[in-house]
């Protein structure tokens, strides 16, 4: 039995073990949230609304223009060295200007680099798009963000869907990457013959068909606790960063991405970092970057979180001396 086969037969035991990880985290979770309260009796965790979620940055909206395109960016931080970041599956700078774990991980960046967020072409606050952005297009919109912020030479981090595109840019612009790091990414994120660690394509398409249900909070979002965010919020938060409609296009453009012929031309320094129990993008995932790209490091984090770096202090610290050297 080859192992795309095995995948498929063994989905039930396999699920089962996911559930136990996300259990396992979620007490993880629950465990430090006790030591830091313990610790910092006076700090109280706020319950989060939509209303908060959806406030403004305190970071100034900035636009950039990708052929006639206006693409949003904010800046945080110290004054070098300069890390622009591409996001995942969707994004909106003020949402993540307040949504904890992206809020929490980029304020612990800003301690030691100029941060660059931005939001891809057709989300958040960059101008709508007819449809969801080719590859190109995806690659100009960093361009775009790194001319308009005066960044010559920069460290570039993709995180998740922000991936691909980022080893992309890098490929095709060494002279301007000083490093490059990817965070809780592939290079491939469909399943095929020739590369059977991807995701079947069925789990790919119920996060565009169970969107604005919240099913997928202990997935993507683990770290948020329930006293953070209740249920009800979560479903409106997903509903607040994109319609179904809207996610079910850019599942779609997922299963398109293949950089995987790329890698072994990437020449500038590459940090990979992985959450071991990410359930949205496997662990194996990331190895086969780090397998595939010549000289790449690989941090394997202990924990089911899949965009919370604020929770690991290991990869901050590491992020820090990779960008120092």
């Amino acid at each position: 039995m080859d192992l795309w086969s095995w995948f498929d037969s063994n989905e039930g035991v396999l699920s089962g073990i996911a559930a136990a990880l996300v259990i396992f985290g979620a007490l993880i979770t629950v465990g430090r949230s006790f030591l830091f309260r313990l610790f910092r009796p006076d700090d109280k965790q706020t319950h989060l609304s939509l209303t908060q979620l959806s406030s403004p940055s305190p970071h100034p909206i900035q636009f950039a223009d990708s052929d006639g395109v206006n693409i949003a960016y904010n800046v945080q931080g110290k004054t070098d060295p300069t890390l622009l970041v591409s996001p995942g599956i969707i994004s909106n700078l003020h949402v993540s200007a307040n949504l904890p774990p992206i809020k929490n991980t980029m304020e612990a960046l800003g301690k030691f680099a100029r941060v660059i967020n931005f939001d891809k072409r057709g989300q958040g606050l960059s101008d709508p798009i007819s449809a969801v952005a080719t590859l190109p297009e995806r690659v100009k919109d960093i361009q775009a963000v790194a001319d308009s912020t005066q960044s010559e030479k920069f460290f570039l981090m993709g995180i998740s869907e922000g991936g691909p595109m980022s080893i992309k840019f890098a490929e095709e612009n060494p002279h301007r990457v000083r490093g490059l790091i990817l965070f809780g990414t592939t290079a491939k994120f469909i399943r095929s013959e020739d590369y059977p660690i991807g995701i079947s394509e069925r789990s790919l398409n119920v996060t565009g068909e169970n969107w604005g249900q919240g099913n997928a909070r202990d997935i993507l979002f683990p770290s948020i606790s329930r006293e953070v965010m209740d249920d009800a919020t979560y479903k409106g938060f997903e509903k607040l960063l994109a319609d179904k409609r809207s996610i079910i296009q850019i599942v779609e453009y997922m299963k398109t991405l293949d950089v995987r012929a790329l890698l072994p031309n990437l020449r500038c320094p590459t940090l990979v970092v992985h959450f071991a129990g990410d359930l949205a993008v496997p662990s194996r995932m990331g190895r086969y970057l780090a397998d595939h790209i010549p000289n790449a490091e690989f941090l394997e984090i202990a924990g089911v979180d899949h965009c919370d770096l604020a929770n690991a202090p290991e990869a901050i610290e590491t992020i820090r001396q990779f960008m120092s050297r």
